[in-house]
């Protein structure tokens, strides 16, 4: 059965007409390894494997996040371009919030003034 990562996958290679063979060979798997993780039977390959995916099928930044997201979320566990940044031990602040947030129940739309907050001050030093 596909997952939702699976189901992604499947949908970019036939909107960007992106055949399954190109696509194992860039990341070093079977044709039939791939395909069971297309159709949800392995897990979502690791994150050098998901940016590999991510150029042979070129999504652009926004699909590349949803499909990072989706491979966290296929895995159980965050999405695997974020654990490195969260864990850096020169800003134990970004753990300090998260946990806040997460206690405090706060929602996406305290987070989607934060994204503001980020974007108005990338904004500013440009």
């Amino acid at each position: 059965m596909t997952g939702e990562f699976g189901a992604f996958i499947a949908q970019k290679r036939l909107e960007k007409d992106v055949k399954l063979k190109p696509i194992a060979e860039k990341l070093g798997v079977s044709v039939t390894y791939l395909s069971d993780i297309i159709k949800g039977r392995r897990n979502p390959p690791d994150l050098e494997g998901l940016e590999l995916l991510a150029n042979v099928l070129n999504l652009n930044d926004e699909e590349r996040n949803e499909m990072l997201d989706l491979a966290g979320s296929a895995r159980k566990q965050i999405s695997p371009d974020l654990p490195e940044y969260i864990m850096n031990v020169n800003i134990p602040s970004a753990r300090i919030a998260l946990r806040k947030a997460k206690n405090y129940r706060l929602g996406d739309d305290f987070w989607q003034e934060v994204n503001k907050i980020i974007d108005q001050k990338n904004a500013s030093e440009k």
